[in-house]
């Protein structure tokens, strides 16, 4: 299995997980998917990832609260070049975004 093949499985496991908690923000491109979402129920660590298009590459980090903040913000900002509707607001956006981690896996 490529590196590529292995990052989407990875990531696809990262935005189910990030579909479960709340808050949690995912936005997809045809750059990135991008997700920050808390670790637990404490909310004391949160976990960013993104997963990058054409070339798979995946990073992930676990942050603390004032971090994630900061990074949503970040994320935020580069918003008006994607647009509002690369925001995954439904199942349907979700199952969308990641029918798109197919296209690393061959």
């Amino acid at each position: 299995m490529s590196n590529k093949a292995e990052n989407a499985k990875a990531f696809g496991a990262l935005l189910a997980e990030a579909w479960e908690h709340t808050p949690s923000f995912i936005c997809s491109n045809d750059d990135y998917i991008y997700c920050l979402y808390p670790a637990d129920e404490t909310k004391e660590k949160w976990i960013e990832a993104s997963i990058t298009f054409p070339d798979g590459s995946l990073d992930k980090k676990e942050i603390d609260p004032v971090r994630a903040i900061a990074l949503l913000v970040e994320e935020l900002k580069v918003l008006p070049t994607y647009g509002a509707e690369s925001i995954v607001t439904s199942k349907a956006k979700l199952d969308e975004a990641a029918g798109r981690l197919a296209s690393l896996v061959s």
